[in-house]
């Protein structure tokens, strides 16, 4: 089974899920916390359900996109929770030493990782299991062999799902393959070692991106609600693989038939003035050094607070 931490035990569960490649958080999150963030994806998940436009979910299944900018219980409050930062931060902070700048008073390049997509899903009654998968394929990520022990720094990225409703076998919890995450692709899981990440209301279970992984069936009559957060390193394109419910942006197939979307089209600069620094940073707005990310030849942290001269760069 998975194996379950006290949130408030990092150190421990950056041991487990080294070890097993995921880990189940207890005490989370507050019940009245998910209710807010339940609350604030229904209506995105009934416009979705009315629309019907996405022709790569199932008719069971709706889906409220973007939800790191739509929820700011999620966005201020869960996923600025200084565990979650501690466990990203060791598993997906990327420090390398260049070694012509050694000299010029770059000794040490260290960029922390960020959002890759954050979504709402609401799985229904008949729904069935997906496929188990790896996440990490859609940056083309391959594993050649099978190792006995966890290689830091060999991942690119991280998922987080908290549970808006209780999850078990019945109504399609989270199926994983602890270990899977050592596997060369040839591995393949044996149905033993699948089991399922049951949550309860508070909990959330995170995993690498390399763990084999999928949403599981929904046999009953109840909706299975979970909310997903995902990361990846700074250097990294995040990719989201939702279709939009309207606008015009430009939709790209990926290899999964699903949609690519690029998150930063969506929110508007009054939309982001309001969020914390630290959210901002998060979601990919600030200038990693000594140079990524850079617009208009500065942090766009800074732009956001600064004069209307400056924040013209940002339109």
């Amino acid at each position: 089974m998975a194996r379950r931490v006290p949130m408030n035990d990092p150190d421990r569960a950056i041991r487990v899920i080294a070890e097993d490649g995921g880990v189940i958080l207890t005490g989370f999150s507050s019940v009245e916390d998910v209710h807010r963030v339940n609350e604030d994806a229904a209506p995105f998940l009934e416009a979705f359900r009315a629309e019907r436009t996405s022709s790569t979910a199932a008719p069971e299944t709706a889906r409220c996109t973007r939800l790191f900018g739509r929820s700011d219980t999620a966005r201020e409050t869960w996923l600025q929770r200084e565990s979650i930062q501690r466990i990203l931060t060791h598993f997906l902070r990327t420090v390398t030493k260049p070694y012509h700048w050694v000299n010029d008073g770059y000794g040490e390049l260290a960029t922390n990782p960020i959002l890759s997509a954050a979504a709402t899903l609401d799985i229904g009654p008949g729904a069935k299991a997906q496929d188990l998968h790896r996440d990490d394929f859609i940056w083309q990520q391959t594993h050649s062999e099978t190792r006995t022990t966890y290689t830091l720094g060999s991942d690119v990225g991280m998922g987080l799902l908290v549970a808006g409703v209780k999850t078990s076998a019945a109504n399609g919890a989270t199926l994983f393959v602890p270990g899977s995450h050592l596997w060369a692709h040839s591995r393949l899981p044996k149905a033993e070692e699948v089991v399922a990440a049951e949550l309860d209301v508070g909990e959330a279970f995170m995993f690498l991106s390399s763990a084999a992984h999928a949403g599981g069936a929904n046999t009953t009559e109840q909706s299975r609600t979970v909310h997903g957060f995902f990361y990846c390193r700074s250097y990294i394109r995040p990719e989201v693989r939702y279709i939009f419910l309207s606008g015009g942006i430009e939709m790209v197939n990926t290899a999964d038939g699903g949609f690519q979307e690029n998150q930063h089209l969506w929110w508007t600069k009054e939309e982001v003035q309001r969020w914390s620094v630290a959210a901002q940073k998060q979601a990919g707005y600030m200038m990693d050094h000594p140079f990524i990310g850079y617009c208009n030849e500065a942090d766009p942290v800074k732009l956001f607070r600064a004069n209307d001269v400056g924040m013209q760069a940002m339109k």
